[in-house]
């Protein structure tokens, strides 16, 4: 007997119905405190031996009073300390196989470190060293300066950079957040050592700080390394998070950049949306989810499906410690520009006034809850999730 027949006869016009969501916990991490105050998690996983530690700090780009000034910091906080040159440091973390690394983003600046568990002390102490003691040597400065304008020069020619730069000072004409984190050609030319050095030392200490670890680590043992390198730190006076109150404008605005000989519009709708500690956070999300925030979105299919206008649209908000913007992006031939934003306007006005339907609703949140175990599946995605938390 076929296995077709000693199970009935199937459907085979419908798909099958999915299997029920697993139930998954959030792994538990614990919390400690150096003598100095610095916060430590720690995100146990002795799977594999290996472990990545980050330290992040309040205070990146929506601090900086010049702009491209904390981006242009965290680049040069691996090329040089006060014992080691950028040389040498790359040298000590390729020797024991790892990886070391510096960013920037609206909030904070984070630097991190990711070794085999047997050579986390080492690691440790690279780690301490470029966020403790970082001498900005002039010479990496200026190199690190001449690439950016140059990048700067080549981005003018991105029609998406255009639109996404312009699109920010319109939504935020009164805000940090309408700067450009990059920096633009004017200002980065202009960024000097003593800026760099007064921006790390007003923004990197324990009072803002918290370090997240992830994976074979051993607390107690961790914890005494971290006191004889980060323990050390002085502390001092975190920067005030506070700005101006921030305002939807009122009435609708378009803003038209020329490209000439271009073939694609870069489209950019959207207008001021909310913080990351918003009680409306989990709401929201579920809501863009449906509207443009995966492949089955509304937008997507509008665009992309019916239409053909673009390889994909979607929506995003994105929440920081002050009311980030809500974007809805896409790229789109020149010749269907207005008939693609006519399309946004439609789905945006649809969204708000009619009615959605239960089933899908429904479809988008088994979407979100089946796609949330895979985004804690490693140590260190657990650790961002640690990150998110604390910082916001």
């Amino acid at each position: 007997m076929s296995a077709e027949h000693s199970i009935g006869v199937l459907d085979r016009s419908k798909p099958p119905m999915p299997s029920p969501n697993p139930q998954v916990a959030f792994p538990k991490f614990q919390e400690h405190r150096l003598s100095n105050g610095l916060r430590v998690f720690i995100v146990e996983n002795h799977e594999q031996p290996i472990a990545s530690v980050a330290l992040y700090v309040k205070g990146g780009s929506i601090l900086e009073p010049i702009e491209g000034l904390a981006s242009i910091s965290a680049d040069l906080l691996t090329k040089g300390t006060t014992s080691r040159t950028a040389t040498e440091i790359a040298e000590q973390i390729d020797f024991v196989g790892g990886s070391l690394h510096a960013s920037s983003s609206w909030d904070s600046i984070a630097v991190s470190v990711g070794v085999l568990s047997k050579f986390l002390p080492i690691g440790m102490e690279l780690l301490a060293d470029i966020a403790l003691h970082p001498t900005f040597p002039d010479e990496e400065l200026d190199r690190v300066k001449l690439q950016r304008v140059a990048g700067l020069k080549q981005a003018k020619a991105d029609a998406s950079f255009l639109a996404d730069s312009i699109f920010t000072k319109l939504v935020f004409p009164d805000h940090p957040y309408g700067k450009q984190a990059s920096g633009t050609e004017e200002t980065v030319v202009h960024i000097t050592k003593a800026d760099v050095e007064h921006f790390h030392k007003r923004t990197f200490g324990p009072a803002s700080g918290f370090i997240i670890a992830a994976g074979d680590i051993e607390p107690k043992d961790f914890l005494v390394t971290l006191e004889g390198t980060f323990g050390v730190w002085e502390n001092h006076v975190a920067p005030v998070m506070h700005f101006p109150a921030q305002r939807l404008q009122s009435g609708m605005k378009v803003a038209l950049v020329e490209k000439e000989g271009a073939v694609q519009s870069a489209i950019r709708v959207g207008h001021l949306g909310i913080a990351r500690s918003s009680e409306d956070y989990v709401s929201l999300h579920i809501l863009n989810m449906l509207l443009g925030g995966y492949f089955n979105s509304r937008i997507n299919l509008n665009l992309r499906e019916k239409h053909g206008f673009t390889y994909g649209a979607r929506s995003y908000f994105d929440t920081r410690i002050e009311p980030g913007p809500f974007v809805i992006s896409t790229e789109v031939s020149t010749s269907v520009t207005m008939r693609s934003v006519e399309e946004i306007l439609s789905e945006v006005r649809r969204i708000c006034l009619d009615e959605i339907s239960e089933e899908e609703l429904d479809m988008v949140k088994k979407y979100v809850v089946g796609s949330f175990p895979l985004s804690i599946e490693t140590p260190q995605q657990v650790a961002s999730r640690v990150a998110t938390i604390v910082l916001y």
